[in-house]
């Protein structure tokens, strides 16, 4: 994330033009005469506290300036308050409300685009962006812009893209760089991944497998926001996140919480009935349930209708739907053959969860069985091939 401010060259013009356009808003030329009484005849600067703190009060007015003219004029503001304090994270020490101050300029209701006049919520995340780029990476400023950001998406509905991309991949080093504890870290994450309320995105379920396996699930709460993005993404098999954090979180609350003993079952294979707010659950259990059902077949791949169990499918119809709907999720991979009534199977999703050593054991011991066959069947290929050969001479003799 890069910031660009363009200034005059001396910081006398520069307190000259800020305080012109705030009398252009203000319709008086009261903000310029306050402003040029902390400058002297030669240029100088006289009084830089006086002045700072001027132009920190000024900023209230900055909200009546049209959305091209605000940007630019904040940047102003805070490179003038730079220049007169030293550093950013000085004029966030001395002005501590800044941040708040910057956000609550963000309407409540976004303006059409149509309205060329109001301050947009883009405007008000890149000035968060360049205060963030001032700043030291160790500084705990940091946090808070990082905070601000993320609610500045939620509260004006942003698009999740304007900050997966920038943010997802660096927030957790930022926060930990700039001297974040381990509870503000958790609830900046979650805070994040909350905003993903749309796509429920593949990409932010991999954000969220290389969070858990670094920091436990310590809250109740932080498991149902994992469980909550499992059960709303397309992504149908999320075993994957179930690593020894998660597993561990599991097993300390599925006895006492339905919904985590429903997730439970759901990546184990089991169907489940869908909560009235995951409505598509039960069909994505059932296409896990099929999966499971491939993945412990014990080598067979060639399987007639009437192999399949009717807890999973009750008609040909039925069952001809959920294969394809298995191969469309990319759980399965194999062949339809509708005329005699058959599924060959080539490859179906094996279920390696952490903490589940049984279930393991067993999914090992039939890829070993698999690689076994393989290793056999390459040893029998000289042969074929000169069988195949001596077939083909007597044949042609």
């Amino acid at each position: 994330m890069q910031s660009v401010i363009i200034v005059e060259q001396e910081l006398k013009d520069s307190v000259k033009g800020y305080g012109q356009i705030l009398d252009t808003a203000n319709e008086n030329k009261s903000r310029s005469e306050s402003l040029d009484k902390y400058i002297d005849q030669e240029g100088k600067i006289t009084d830089k506290l006086g002045l700072s703190n001027e132009i920190f009060e000024s900023i209230v007015d900055l909200a009546k300036l049209s959305d091209k003219e605000f940007e630019p004029t904040f940047n102003l503001a805070v490179y003038i308050l730079i220049e007169l304090t030293g550093s950013m994270t000085e004029v966030l020490d001395k002005y501590p409300t800044l941040l708040t101050q910057l956000t609550n300029i963000n309407p409540a209701k976004q303006p059409t685009l149509r309205d060329r006049k109001s301050i947009k919520a883009s405007s008000i995340l890149s000035l968060l962006n360049n205060i963030f780029n001032f700043l030291p990476e160790t500084s705990k400023y940091r946090i808070e812009v990082v905070s601000k950001i993320l609610s500045i998406v939620k509260d004006s509905q942003l698009n999740f893209n304007i900050v997966s991309q920038a943010i997802g991949q660096n927030l957790v080093q930022w926060l930990t760089t700039a001297g974040a504890s381990e509870d503000e870290i958790r609830s900046i994450f979650w805070q994040f991944i909350s905003l993903d309320n749309v796509e429920y995105s593949l990409e932010t379920l991999q954000v969220i497998k290389k969070f858990t396996s670094n920091y436990k699930v310590v809250k109740l709460e932080e498991l149902h926001s994992l469980i909550d993005f499992a059960f709303k993404t397309e992504v149908v098999d999320v075993s994957f996140l179930v690593n020894s954090n998660v597993s561990e979180a599991i097993q300390q609350y599925k006895s006492s919480d339905e919904l985590v003993a429903l997730f439970d079952k759901y990546v184990h294979g089991e169907i489940i009935q869908s909560p009235s707010q995951y409505p598509s659950v039960t069909e994505k259990s059932k296409i896990l349930a099929l999966t499971k059902f491939f993945a412990e077949s014990n080598g067979v791949f060639v399987f007639k209708y009437a192999d399949f169990p009717s807890t999973l499918v009750s008609s040909p119809i039925e069952l001809e739907t959920l294969l394809i709907k298995s191969i469309k999720a990319g759980v399965i991979e194999g062949k339809l053959n509708q005329l005699n009534e058959s599924f060959y199977l080539t490859r179906a999703n094996r279920f390696v969860l952490a903490g589940s050593s049984e279930d393991n054991t067993k999914n090992w011991e039939a890829v070993e069985k698999v690689l076994h066959d393989w290793k056999n069947s390459l040893h029998n290929i000289k042969d074929i091939v000169n069988t195949s050969r001596e077939n083909i001479v007597n044949n042609q003799g």
